[in-house]
């Protein structure tokens, strides 16, 4: 790990979350998060700011993007590689199609996800650089998004084979509703892939708890800080599937950079939400410092 003093550094939490207006639960990078307060202490407990978080987590992620492209330039051109080598292997039958879609999906999940951890350990650690591809944290990250994908392809399966059954208009109905709710269950869950990131993993039992009265706050922080990058993303991928097969990769890379972009925004604010639940301790936040 190497700390650039050409980027801020996290420093302690306040010892107790701040009310709306009054205080700071986290002073995050460069004094960044403690302008834009977005857990609130109230009688019920902590409570995300949806707006605040959005906003900050948007801003966050423009005013470091230039570390951003650093610690994104490796994975992404990788997972770039390995969307080109599906797009030679995809045209052999059903074999090649499943081959591709297997190199397509793991080639995000195993380096896209060295950027996510890499990102996750700036917010909260201060980290700008690492000593190999894979930074500290990945592999418990890396397991703790199996175990959660795993669970989440089980319930799209069922709820697919459900939508398959007759009357279409009732069955389609119930699986659209267990997919909204696989979406809100996805992001009570959510603040389990930070905490991997820095090697504090927390169970799953753990990261549904805490989020208690909360989850539709922070799933509605997630929709507001992808919808955007998801929509161009769409675009883009409509605008390469009808373009000669030469151009297709150059759109390819850019829906992917949209994503990139997308998912450092998200990460950004669910650092920043799980930095307010889980504040560092002063000590360890002034070694990072010093």
């Amino acid at each position: 790990m190497s700390l650039d003093p050409a980027y801020p550094t996290p420093i302690a939490a306040p010892p107790r979350i701040g009310v709306s207006g009054a205080g700071e639960f986290a002073r995050g990078i460069g004094q960044y998060w403690g302008h834009h307060t977005s857990v609130m202490a109230s009688a019920s407990g902590q409570q995300i700011d949806i707006a605040a978080s959005v906003r900050a987590a948007y801003q966050f992620a423009r005013d470091n993007a230039r570390l951003a492209v650093n610690l994104a330039l490796v994975p992404f051109a990788i997972v770039v590689g390995a969307e080109f080598l599906a797009w030679l292997v995809g045209g052999g039958g059903w074999f090649g199609m499943i081959l591709a879609l297997l190199i397509q999906a793991g080639g995000f999940a195993v380096f896209g996800t060295v950027f996510i951890v890499r990102w996750h350990r700036f917010v909260l650690l201060g980290e700008t650089a690492t000593q190999s591809l894979f930074p500290p944290g990945w592999g418990t990250f890396f397991l703790t998004t199996i175990k959660v994908g795993l669970a989440f392809l089980v319930g799209t399966f069922v709820l697919g084979m459900i939508a398959a059954v007759p009357p279409h208009f009732l069955t389609g109905l119930i699986a659209f509703v267990g997919f909204v709710a696989m979406g809100f269950a996805w992001a009570r869950l959510s603040l389990v892939f930070p905490a991997a990131a820095i090697e504090r993993p927390m169970t799953l039992r753990e990261g549904w708890d805490v989020m208690a009265g909360n989850y539709w706050r922070l799933f509605a922080c997630i929709l507001g800080c992808y919808l955007p990058f998801g929509i161009v993303h769409y675009v883009v991928d409509k605008i390469g599937g009808a373009a000669p097969s030469i151009l297709w990769i150059v759109f390819q890379a850019v829906a992917l950079a949209v994503s990139f972009a997308g998912v450092a925004v998200v990460a950004a604010m669910l650092s920043e939400v799980y930095r307010g639940f889980y504040p560092p301790e002063p000590q360890a936040a002034e070694r990072r410092a010093s």
